[in-house]
């Protein structure tokens, strides 16, 4: 018995382990060191600068025609363009600057500013300025690129300013194919496809944006770096997508069809950890509504501060947070509400961290935590239909115990450790296995002590079958067994 005992244990191991790879419990909770892009290497002094000397400017009056820059300096943009564009087309070594200052451009078949060359351009739109660029109809490549925003940029660009811009596109709103500094000014963009775009780097010091996106909001193929500003995004396919992705500040609010935030490499998605892909949130207040993955990593996620709220996804193939590599929490708040099937607890913390099943509620079903004196340290709202929540906080401690309230169910947690509920995504387990969340009963992993990791000496993989079972109920053992020997199995076995 001993020896079936043991054989039936390691089954149930490696079932265990094969079928949940995400929801082992964290032994010691040990929080590994991660490298993240410093912000003060991002922005130039220039890129702040919004005022410019009117008598040193070359004024531009927009009439019927295209306009070509070819040289460095300061230029002011006034007037209607209906259909051509603004090129710039300067040294190498040359910075523009463009002062928009109420100027409406449309092109039929191209972007309505175009950066052929330049060291770098600052397009900057004066206060109290409103200005429109606009592509409605299509864009046709030239003989040097694919050109597919209303602003398309082959250099590094830097916009900012105390005005008003407003892009319309059947494509991209803003490309840059370098680098896209964005540090001050007020911005609406609609597109049909992503609304900023670039290459190498977005960084984002501040600014109000309004977007509507027929695909992603905030795109880079590198870095994505948002270190302040309110951010609106109002429908996306994916709201912020990049390599890597860093939120140090700012209030960014999102929808998105798909996932709310999403590292991933040029590769695209795979089944394996991609150490490239990384998403850091260290500050700011992030509201996602999601429909696919609310916060995706194809590899690590690190929160140490900031104030994250998701609603979604409403399905069972998604999470409200998703990653491939270790998800860690030092710092900041968490409330993730969405559907049991997929979802994932953090695996490093030194904070609570709590993942429990609600039963099924529908939207605008308040969640309370509160404390063991009745204090409310937590209070959210989702904007979508749930079955479990992750919440993780400065306030949760161990040792402490919290009531958590949904409609009009509740259940008390006691934090043992920092990490409580397992991953029910990638094979975790289901609500209902042991306690609330699909954790195992108390928390805490069978008493294995008996357990010496070896398999039996005659054991020849295969999962034992035991005589007479219907693969159910155990078999009733013969009369007279001692508990040693095996009995003989049943005839024509």
């Amino acid at each position: 018995m001993k020896k079936i005992r043991t054989i039936a244990l390691f089954i149930a191991l490696v079932l265990l382990m094969t079928g949940c790879a995400e929801a082992s419990l964290t032994a010691d909770n040990t929080v590994t060191e991660t490298t993240q892009i410093s912000s003060e290497d991002l922005y130039s002094d220039r890129d702040f600068e919004t005022d410019y000397d009117e008598s040193d400017a070359v004024l531009i009056s927009l009439t019927s025609d295209s306009v070509t820059i070819t040289e460095e300096g300061t230029y002011i943009v006034q007037g209607t363009l209906e259909d051509g564009s603004i090129i710039i087309d300067a040294g190498d070594e040359d910075k523009v600057q463009l002062i928009l200052d109420g100027c409406s451009i449309s092109s039929a078949s191209s972007a309505a500013i175009y950066v052929k060359n330049a060291d770098k351009v600052f397009i900057t739109t004066a206060q109290g300025s409103v200005n429109t660029l606009t592509n409605v109809t299509g864009f046709e490549a030239d003989e040097e690129s694919n050109i597919d925003g209303v602003i398309f940029s082959k250099s590094d660009l830097t916009l900012n300013g105390e005005g008003i811009l407003i892009i319309s596109s059947c494509d991209h709103g803003i490309v840059g194919k370098d680098d896209l500094v964005i540090t001050s000014g007020e911005y609406e963009i609609d597109s049909t496809g992503d609304a900023l775009q670039a290459n190498d780097l977005i960084a984002i010091s501040d600014g109000t944006f309004t977007i509507n996106s027929g695909d992603d909001a905030i795109r880079c193929d590198a870095d994505l770096v948002i270190d302040g500003g309110t951010i609106d995004i109002l429908s996306s396919k994916e709201g912020l997508e990049g390599n890597t992705i860093t939120i140090n500040g700012g209030d960014i609010t999102l929808e998105a069809s798909d996932d709310g935030i999403n590292a991933s490499s040029e590769s695209g998605d795979t089944m394996m950890s991609d150490s490239s892909c990384q998403i850091y949130i260290t500050g700011g207040t992030v509201s996602i509504t999601t429909y696919g993955d609310g916060i995706d990593s194809n590899g690590d996620l690190t929160i140490t501060g900031g104030y994250i709220t998701v609603s979604g996804p409403e399905n069972s193939g998604n999470g409200s947070l998703d990653y491939a590599g270790t998800g860690t929490i030092t710092g900041g708040t968490i409330i993730a509400a969405g559907i049991s099937g997929m979802e994932m607890n953090m695996t490093e913390a030194t904070q609570g961290s709590i993942l429990v099943s609600t039963g099924n509620q529908s939207a605008g079903t308040e969640i309370t935590v509160t404390d063991a004196s009745g204090n409310e340290i937590i209070n959210f709202t989702p904007s979508t239909s749930y079955s479990c929540v992750l919440i993780s906080s400065p306030e949760l401690q161990v040792g402490q115990t919290y009531t958590i309230s949904s409609g009009s169910s509740s259940q008390d947690v006691t934090l043992g450790d920092y990490i409580y509920g397992q991953s029910m995504g990638l094979g975790g387990f289901g609500g209902g296995f042991g306690g609330p969340g699909g954790q195992m009963p108390d928390g805490q992993m069978p008493d294995m002590s008996d357990f010496d990791g070896q398999m039996p000496s005659d054991f020849n993989g295969e999962r034992p079958e035991l005589p007479g079972s219907d693969g159910q109920t155990p078999p009733d053992l013969p009369e007279g067994f001692d508990g040693q020997t095996p009995p003989e199995p049943p005839s024509g076995r």
